[in-house]
Order: C-alpha cells, then structure tokens, then sequence
C-alpha cells in the first residue's frame, strides 16, 4: 500500500460575509479534492487538541500520528532539527522572525516576505553585533531563522516558559503589549531591541526601502522549546517515508521520526512555490518509500494577510497542480490511498490561526464512499465531526481496514 498526505496548511476558514457567507473552500474551484470526496469519504476532524496552541507545529504533528501531548516541546526545536542545529543541555532555542516594526506596531510580520539570501545576509549581521549577548542566530528560509539562547541551570526554566507572542497573532497591532514576559524575558528584550539597532540602515534594507519593500528592521523571538525526540516512524508504525515541505518546522518533525526529506529547490512557501517539482519528488519518492507527505504552505500565508482573494488562489494551486496529478498517479496504482486535509484553521477574519474542526477528504484503497458530493467545510460538517479528540494511536488515514462512514469513529483507538 502507497500512503499520500497532502496537507493544505491552514486551508480550513470561517464563513465571510464578503463572500456571501462561504469560506474561501467553498468558493475555490477544486474539482481534484472534490473527485476526492466523491471516490471516498468526507468529514470533519480536530487536530488541534484542547488547550493547545492551534500553530501548525501541533496540527501536523497529529496528522502525522505523534499525540501533542506527549511529543510537543515547541515550534523551534523542530525547525532547528531540520537544520541540524544540536541544542545544548543549558540552550533554548527559539524561532526568530524578521519583521517589520513600524510606528510601534507589526507592520509585517514576514519583513514582505524577504528572500532567503537577504535574510541570510542579515541574521550574519546580528550573530557579529551581538556577540556578547549569549544568543546565537541561524539562517533559515526567507523570513524564518532560529535564535539559540544559552542559560544557567536557574535561568532554564524560565526561560522555557517565558510568554512569548507569535508575530501573525498581531498583525498591526502595537507590540509594546506582547513583547516576552516572564522569567527570562529581559535577555529576550534585550536581544530584540538590539537587533533594530542593527538592522536599521543595514544596506540589504537600504535597497529594500529603495524598491520599495518592507524593511526587516526587528528579530522578534517566540515558539521556543528544548530538543524534541520522536520514537521513528518505523518503529511507530512500521513504515518507511518521506516528508516534502518548503518549510523547516514540517521537515523538522520527519527527520526527528526518522523519515527522509526530500527538498525541492524550487519550494519557497508561498504562491510562487515549485508544484511541479514537489509532485514530481513525491512520486518518485514513493519508489522506494511506503508513504509521502506533502505539505504546502500557501493558503496559511495568504490568510496571515487578511487576502482572502490570494487564499483562494492558494486553494485552487493545490488543487490543480498538487492533488490533481497525485489523484491521477493514485488512480493507476493497485493498492493506494490519498488523505487531503489542513492542519489547523487560518481565519481571513482574524488573521491567524485557530482551533477547531477542519474538513477531510480521503479515498483510495480499502475506502468506501460516504456520500461527500464536494470538499468544504459545510460539506464535511454533514458528516460530523470523527476525532473530537485530535489524535489517535494510529494516523487514521493508515489503518488497512476497509473504511466506511461508520468505522471511521473507531479508528486507532
């Protein structure tokens, strides 16, 4: 059996009034995951278990079948997994986003979605100014980089449970308010606020500014966690797989369970992203792996921006280059199965993210259909809601049972 997860990174939404009460799933043309739907079942589940933060570092761990409340340790070890960064024993790493600061406020918490080699070039500016400041910086993929922080065996905890604020939960708003608080805060203030002192009149944001572009002027720290551990995927469920993502957190969780990463050159994610050459690794991965997940960001990022216009194409992208040909490639095998589904739900309304059901769709092998006429969240909710509690002992789009409407409620348990 072939298992592929084509995951939709906060594609589930809130009706709008802007369009006539249907979400940006609703209105989106996706005749691929509909066909989906159709061949299969359809329905409602939450991955966001409760009192968990609703971040895509809980959501795809569940989907990939590790329970939030044993395995989480935080957004930022996984990222720094998948970089290879070693955290010390007396280290807390963090995610460190470039933004952009202005009049007090976050004015853009992707610094207008700066490039890789910007960001790479900046985040070498802050490991030479802030060098006496126990804080070392790691680049990452456009806006995203890591921040390890080094304590004393006192100042650790504190730090682990100091309140930080993810920079997409206030968009525009004065970040006076949400700046870390807490045992451990004042070093990660302090770090904070040098760095605007660095990266203001930095060249790579002279040119910015120049062309127009958001400056990066401000590192801005939060999701942070000590180092995560994973019991592998073969040993959990006797399976071989890989993980095709833009992103560090999702590649992240595969290389600490043990499964192969597969990076795309050309997968940046966003809307501009490499559809192509990610259906095209996924398939070829499946050559010598069981199962692939396929995780792309798009529709997350254009809903952080309150665009419900770009959210939309985000949706129909996915539906056309990513699900449509891994549907077709599924229909030609013997024993296949697909899974397509968001990890959380990424509101137009509020510009963030939030807990709560999202809709599933999954046909293939051993699946029998439950009447889904399309994929949206209205039409999932006619089928209820399977999974209230976010996670079971098996990844539910795994088990070789047959699979109807009915059997879906006892998966894994």
């Amino acid at each position: 059996m072939k298992y592929l997860v084509l995951l939709g990174d906060g594609m589930a939404d809130y009706p709008l009034e802007s369009l006539e009460g249907r979400t940006p799933l609703d209105v989106a043309a996706t005749p691929a995951m509909d066909t989906v739907a159709q061949r299969g079942v359809s329905a409602q589940f939450s991955p966001i278990p409760e009192g968990y933060p609703p971040g895509s570092d809980v959501g795809n761990l569940a989907v990939f079948g590790y329970n939030p409340a044993e395995f989480y340790t935080g957004r930022a070890p996984l990222e720094a997994a998948n970089q290879g960064i070693e955290i010390g024993p007396n280290e807390v790493v963090f995610r460190c986003n470039l933004v952009t600061l202005d009049d007090g406020a976050m004015a853009n918490f992707t610094a207008g979605h700066i490039s890789s080699g910007e960001g790479a070039e900046l985040i070498d500016a802050l490991n030479s100014a802030l060098a006496d400041l126990p804080v070392r910086f790691h680049p990452g993929v456009g806006y995203r980089h890591l921040a390890v922080v080094a304590a004393s065996r006192n100042e650790l905890g504190g730090l682990l449970q100091v309140k930080c604020t993810p920079p997409h939960d206030i968009s525009d708003q004065p970040v006076a308010h949400y700046l870390p608080e807490g045992d451990g805060a004042a070093v990660l203030r302090a770090i904070m606020e040098r760095s605007q002192t660095v990266l203001d009149g930095h060249p790579v944001n002279r040119e910015r500014e120049a062309a127009g572009d958001p400056p990066a002027n401000s590192a801005w720290l939060w999701g942070q966690g000590g180092a995560p551990v994973l019991p592998s995927y073969a040993e959990r469920f006797g399976l071989s797989g890989a993980v095709i993502s833009a992103v560090d957190l999702v590649k992240g969780i595969g290389r600490v369970a043990g499964l192969e990463v597969i990076n795309v050159p050309g997968a940046t994610g966003y809307l501009d992203t490499d559809y192509a050459g990610k259906v095209e690794a996924a398939i070829q991965g499946l050559e010598n792996h069981d199962f692939i997940y396929l995780h792309v960001e798009a529709p997350d990022e254009t809903a952080h921006q309150g665009r419900e216009d770009l959210k939309i194409q985000a949706i129909e992208d996915f539906d056309r280059h990513v699900v449509m040909p891994i549907l077709d490639y599924v229909q030609r095998q013997k024993e296949a199965r697909i899974l397509v589904a968001p990890d959380h739900i990424t509101a137009i309304s509020t510009r963030t993210h939030a807990a709560g059901p999202v809709p599933f769709a999954m046909c293939g092998t051993g699946i029998e259909a439950n009447g889904a006429r399309r994929y949206c969240e209205i039409e999932a909710d006619r089928f209820g809601l399977l999974f209230p509690e976010g996670h079971r002992l098996v990844p539910f789009w795994l088990t070789t049972a047959v699979i109807d409407a009915d059997a879906l409620s006892g998966v894994g348990v």
